[in-house]
């Protein structure tokens, strides 16, 4: 294994430490992974990567309001189920 030098923000940082803690890995294996993964994203050029960034933050936006809509459908149900007793 080679051995590299990164220079990272403190909130970077934080965030891969976290992610290791809750996978039970080490550091660097987190940052291996975080590598391994975005290299294996087929990108060729910056509008790829921009045009992947996009579809992946509607599709998330999708998924946000869908969960949204759920949530309020579980709390009126629940309310009508407090209410009725």
């Amino acid at each position: 294994m080679a051995t590299a030098l990164l220079h990272l923000d403190a909130k970077q940082k934080q965030r891969l430490v976290n992610r290791a803690r809750l996978r039970g890995k080490s550091f660097s294996q987190e940052v291996r992974d975080a590598l391994d993964l975005y290299l294996a994203v087929p990108i060729e050029t910056e509008e790829e990567l921009s045009s992947l960034a996009r579809a992946a933050s509607l599709s998330a936006d999708r998924t946000i309001r869908k969960l949204d809509e759920t949530i309020e459908y579980v709390d009126r149900t629940l309310k009508k189920a407090r209410n009725s007793r």
